[in-house]
C-alpha cells in the first residue's frame, strides 16, 4: 500500500465505472419504478438463482426516515448498475441478478442481531450491505462472526468499534466500517471554529460550552471527539449530557446550559423528532450560543420539521454537492422520489456501498468468504458521494482495519461544514469549498 489511500490497489484502475463511465451514465440512466425488493431480474439471468443482498437499516423506529432513504438509495443503485452493465454479476461462471432482502435493525442492537440471524438462515442472504447506529454496529459485527457473511460499509461510526476490531483484527475480518470514527473526522469542529474567531465572523462572549449527545455508543463516541476539538482551540468544555435517542423535551437542559452561560452547544441525536425538537426549542429559548447540529440533516425533512429555528446551525454531518455530477444525481433522484435525498443515508449509505458491494461481487467472481474479504479490502471505488478505500492496518487515515479512509474530496471520506440558512445548506469549510462565509446568529451581536 503506498500513499495515504494505497492507490496502488489493483481496483483502482479497474475498467468497471471509471469516473467518465459514471458521469456518462448519470446523465442517462433508466428512470423506471421498481418494486420495494428490487427490479425485475435480466432475461439473460433469469435462469439463475439471484444473489440475496442484506441491507440493513433501522426501516421502523425512530430513525426510520433515515432507514427509508437507505432503501431509496440501494434501489437507485441497482436501477443504476442493470443501465451501467454491471449486472448481472458472474458467480462461478453462472450470471446472476440481485435481489434486496430488507434487515430492519429498528435502532435497536438487540432487534438488528435476531434481524440479521434470520436474514442469514432463514433467507439466505449471503452478502450484508450498509446499516445505522454505532449501538447496532458493536451488537451486529459480533453476531456475524462465523456466519461466514461480509458485511460492507455499515454506517456505526462509533471509535468503540475500533477498539474492539484492534483487538482481534481476524475475527471482524468480515467488517467493513463505512463511516470514519469521531476522532479523526466527525468531532472535527474546533479548526474552523478557530477560523471564524480569527477572522472576527464570530466573538463568542467566553470560551465555555455544552455538549449533549444520544444514549449510544455513537453519541458517547461524538461528545468525546468534539470536547477534545473544542478543548484543543481553548473551549472549557462541561460533561456531556445524555439524552434518550426519543427524548422531545428539552427546556430544563437549555435552562441548565442558560444558567452556565456557555458560547457554544454541540448537539447530535439520530431520531427525526427529538433533533427537530432541541432546534426549535433552541431557538425558542433565544439561547445566546452557537449551535452544532449534528446529525440534522439526516433525514431529508429537516427544514420541514424546524422552519426558521434551523437558520444559522452549523453541522458537518453529510457529505454535500461540489460537483456538476452530484447535481445531477441529486435532480434524478428528486424525480424519481418527488423529495431531496438526505445524502448520508441516501447517497453515501444505500447509493455508493450498494454499488462498492456489487463491484465486490464482481470482481470476486464467487460467493466464497475468502475472496470476498479479499476484494472488499482491495476494492478502491469512486462513488457520487465519496471514494471508497478501506484500511489494511490502523493510521493516519483511519483507526482500525477495515475502516473507510478519510481523505479530501473525491479522494476519501469527506464530509464539508456548512451553515444552514432557509432550508439550503452552504459549504463554509473547507475554504476552497466554501460557498459562503459564516454567518453569526443576530441574538449573538
Amino acid at each position: 500500500m503506498t500513499g495515504k489511500l494505497g492507490m496502488n490497489r489493483r481496483d483502482a484502475t479497474a475498467p468497471a465505472v471509471t469516473r467518465r463511465t459514471m458521469i456518462a451514465a448519470l446523465g442517462g440512466m433508466s428512470l423506471a419504478a421498481c418494486a420495494l425488493t428490487g427490479l425485475a431480474p435480466a432475461a439473460k439471468a433469469q435462469n439463475a438463482e439471484p444473489v440475496k443482498v442484506g441491507v440493513m437499516g433501522p426501516f421502523t423506529g425512530p430513525a426510520s426516515r433515515t432507514g427509508e432513504g437507505i432503501q431509496k438509495g440501494a434501489r437507485m443503485a441497482l436501477e443504476d448498475a442493470r443501465a451501467d452493465g454491471m449486472l448481472p454479476v458472474t458467480i462461478d461462471g453462472e450470471e446472476r441478478d440481485i435481489e434486496f432482502v430488507w434487515v430492519d435493525s429498528q435502532s435497536s442492537p438487540e432487534k438488528a442481531v435476531k434481524a440479521v440471524s434470520d436474514a442469514v438462515s432463514r433467507q439466505g442472504v449471503q452478502i450484508m450491505v450498509s446499516g445505522w447506529h454505532s449501538s447496532v454496529a458493536m451488537a451486529v459485527s459480533e453476531a456475524e462472526i462465523g456466519m461466514d457473511i461480509v458485511h460492507i460499509g455499515h454506517g456505526g461510526e462509533s471509535q468503540f468499534i475500533c477498539e474492539k476490531i484492534n483487538q482481534d483484527p481476524e475475527n471482524y475480518r468480515h467488517w467493513f466500517k463505512g463511516w470514519s470514527s469521531p476522532p479523526i473526522f466527525a468531532g472535527l469542529y474546533g479548526e474552523p471554529l478557530q477560523h471564524f474567531m480569527d477572522e472576527g465572523l464570530w466573538q463568542p462572549e467566553n470560551m465555555k460550552a455544552a455538549v449533549v449527545v444520544e444514549d449510544t455508543d455513537y453519541g458517547r463516541g461524538w461528545g468525546e471527539a468534539l470536547a477534545n476539538s473544542l478543548e484543543k482551540v481553548g473551549f472549557d468544555v462541561l460533561p456531556y449530557d445524555v439524552i434518550p435517542l426519543d427524548e422531545t423535551e428539552f427546556t430544563p437542559l437549555l435552562a441548565k446550559y442558560r444558567a452556565q452561560n456557555v458560547s457554544v452547544v454541540g448537539m447530535t441525536v439520530t431520531g427525526n423528532v427529538s433533533a427537530s425538537n432541541f432546534v426549535k426549542q433552541f431557538h425558542q429559548q433565544q439561547l445566546p450560543a452557537l449551535l452544532i447540529g449534528h446529525g440534522l440533516t439526516w433525514f431529508s425533512e429537516w427544514h420541514e420539521l424546524t422552519g426558521e429555528a434551523s437558520n444559522y446551525v452549523i453541522t458537518m454531518d453529510s457529505p454535500r454537492v461540489i460537483a456538476p455530477y452530484q447535481q445531477e444525481w441529486v435532480e434524478r433522484y428528486r424525480e424519481k422520489f418527488d423529495e431531496d435525498p438526505s445524502f448520508a443515508p441516501a447517497g453515501q449509505q444505500g447509493y455508493d456501498y450498494m454499488m462498492t458491494a456489487i463491484k465486490v461481487l464482481q470482481n470476486a467472481g464467487t460467493l466464497d468468504f475468502d475472496t470476498l474479504v479479499e476484494e472488499a479490502r482491495a476494492i478502491d471505488h469512486q462513488g457520487v458521494w465519496q471514494r471508497i478505500n478501506f484500511a489494511e492496518e490502523a493510521g493516519e487515515s483511519a483507526l482500525c482495519p477495515g475502516e473507510v479512509q478519510v481523505g479530501g474530496f473525491e479522494e476519501g471520506f469527506f464530509f464539508p461544514l456548512v451553515q444552514l440558512m432557509d432550508g439550503e445548506a452552504k459549504i463554509l469549510w473547507p475554504l476552497e469549498h466554501a460557498q459562503a462565509e459564516f454567518q453569526a446568529p443576530p441574538w449573538l451581536q
